[in-house]
């Protein structure tokens, strides 16, 4: 899913880089600096523009072909190191396959152009901008605190216009949360008027202006866009108002709106909800921000419980499993809706049936609902490219596990994601790009020591399962994989996988890199293990050791 060139931008220029010492090439033979110079290019031109998914398969295939063609002419060219110090290796390739490859990366990179050039002609979508997920009818549970909280910051006696965002990840309920405070009695007998309007990732700013007049004038406005964005202005002025905007997802909205909300120093409050925390500090950085937490183990069962069985009581033989299914769905309520009321309520309630379900929760749900991961998508197709094959490199764990942000930011860097500026290492830059996956709520992060003896806490990074899931496959084989040839890169999470791959240098000739996590020490240091990963007389393969975790790369 996710396309980044720079794992290949990052070997072409290695091999161009005049400092180092190791390749020399050959100036009449141009197809390395063409080939650099198209995919930097292309790189430059998906930064631009982050929606063209069409393309991403096509570019993801052309691009490990590349790889593929260097770094096996590269390993060839070099002399063995254990009887020459490999220096000023001649480096010289002229291939039709790396030819081809040219060709594809121009086609690409035309078809590319051709999208974006229709993009820009189709007009705006109209889209009701007044819907909201949330409804009067919604179960919900654990939003007690959450309710008091907010009404608080709504009432309080501070005049000054105050914008109020409510930030999580996608699915955690902030629409639902803000719908029951938006219909809240003492909410509505607080304000002179309410008025909501739900933005969405592409949204229509007519639309939006037409959703808040409607709530405030109880008509349907048909001017052009500047008249109503005056109307809105001159509706608002002198009256205590409540907004709310629901799921923002840029900057840009902010600028475009925000002057035709007045501050009439009366209470008046703007409430925003979005998933990603600097969309929140741009709009007021002094506004401290509402973040919804994940459910406990004991309000997810008693959300599951209520969905299936509403007043009834539950079984006996299905509370255990119904409290396991309700774990596994990691807090997150959105998932629980739908296994809960989309599938359990629906089913035959008996252990056998349940027990089923709850063997593979979430394969259950992404078999069910494909609305479900619809809604996770969005934050995926919203981020750069640049950090999008990032956040699907979290697959390569297993579930519930956490990674040091050391670590994570380490192997980010050995497989070539990030490249430099000049200006800052390596690592700064994949610890801005770790500190805006957390802002956008696609990593969870934990402070704690796990060695007590330790008095500075360490940052520990995870996903939640439901992301996992969706994240799994597309940057990654497991073992389970092994029937696809060589895939790029393998995970192991345990030394008996490793065991159970028959014959993996037939199948591994081309993979990039190996990821095994949780390995003891004896294990992975062992002869054996390297014997069995190493592809025999025609990759290199270089080894990093990272604490428990070994990354093997051609």
């Amino acid at each position: 899913m996710a396309y980044n060139l720079q794992p290949l931008i990052t070997i072409l220029e290695g091999i161009l880089d005049p400092d180092q010492t190791l390749w020399i090439v050959d100036e009449n033979n141009p197809q390395i600096q063409s080939l650099l110079d198209k995919a930097t290019s292309l790189q430059q031109l998906l930064d631009s523009k982050s929606s063209l998914t069409k393309l991403d398969s096509k570019i993801r295939e052309v691009a490990h072909q590349a790889e593929d063609i260097l770094e096996y002419h590269m390993v060839h060219m070099l002399p063995d190191p254990r009887f020459f110090a490999p220096t000023h290796v001649r480096f010289t390739l002229s291939t039709p396959d790396l030819q081809q490859v040219i060709r594809e990366l121009g086609s690409v990179m035309e078809q590319a152009e051709k999208l974006m050039e229709m993009e820009e002609r189709k007009m705006p979508r109209e889209l009701d901008s007044s819907s909201s997920s949330g409804s009067k009818s919604a179960v919900v549970v654990g939003i007690d605190e959450d309710l008091m909280q907010l009404k608080d910051r709504l009432t309080r006696m501070e005049k000054k216009l105050e914008i109020v965002p409510i930030v999580g990840m996608g699915g955690v309920g902030k629409t639902t949360l803000t719908r029951k405070l938006y219909e809240d009695n003492m909410i509505v007998e607080c304000f002179h008027c309410r008025a909501w309007a739900t933005v969405s990732q592409d949204y229509n700013m007519r639309q939006v202006l037409k959703s808040l007049l409607r709530c405030i004038t109880g008509k349907d406005c048909d001017q052009p866009t500047n008249e109503l964005k005056d109307m809105l202005y001159k509706s608002l002025f002198g009256r205590k108002y409540l907004i709310v905007l629901d799921d923002i997802w840029s900057t840009k909205f902010w600028d475009e709106i925000r002057m035709y909300f007045p501050d009439n120093n009366n209470g008046s409050r703007i409430v925003s909800t979005t998933r990603e925390s600097d969309v929140a500090n741009y709009a007021n950085s002094l506004s401290l921000q509402h973040q919804v937490r994940l459910l406990s183990e004991s309000e997810s069962w008693n959300l599951l419980h209520q969905l299936v069985f509403g007043e009834e009581e539950c079984p006996l033989v299905l509370q255990e499993i119904g409290r396991k299914i309700a774990k596994d769905c990691g807090g997150l309520p959105l998932a629980i809706s739908v296994i809960g009321g989309g599938l359990l309520c629906k089913m035959e309630r008996s252990e056998d049936v349940w027990r089923k379900i709850g063997d593979n929760v979430m394969a259950s749900i992404s078999g069910l609902d494909e609305r479900c991961y619809s809604i996770l998508f969005l934050s995926y197709n919203n981020l750069p490219n640049h950090l999008k094959p990032c956040f699907l490199y979290m697959a390569a764990f297993p579930e519930d596990y956490e990674i040091k942000g050391s670590k994570l930011v380490y192997m980010w860097n050995t497989e070539g994601f990030v490249k430099s500026n000049g200006e800052r290492s390596l690592e700064e830059k994949a610890k801005d790009w770790l500190k805006s996956l957390v802002e956008r709520n696609l990593f969870l992060v934990s402070e704690y020591n796990k060695n007590y003896y330790r008095l500075k806490p360490k940052s520990y990074y995870s996903m939640h399962d439901m992301l996992r899931i969706y994240a799994s496959g597309n940057l990654l084989n497991g073992p389970s994989h092994f029937n696809v040839s060589n895939p790029r890169r393998v995970s192991f999470h345990n030394f008996y996988q490793l065991e159970h791959v028959n014959e993996p240098t037939d199948s591994m000739e081309l993979t990039r890199s190996i990821i095994c996590i949780g390995f003891q020490k004896a294990e992975y240091s062992s002869g054996a293990f390297f014997a069995s990963v190493m592809v025999s007389g025609s990759v290199q393969v270089f080894r990093e050791e990272y604490q428990d975790c070994v990354i093997c790369k051609p």
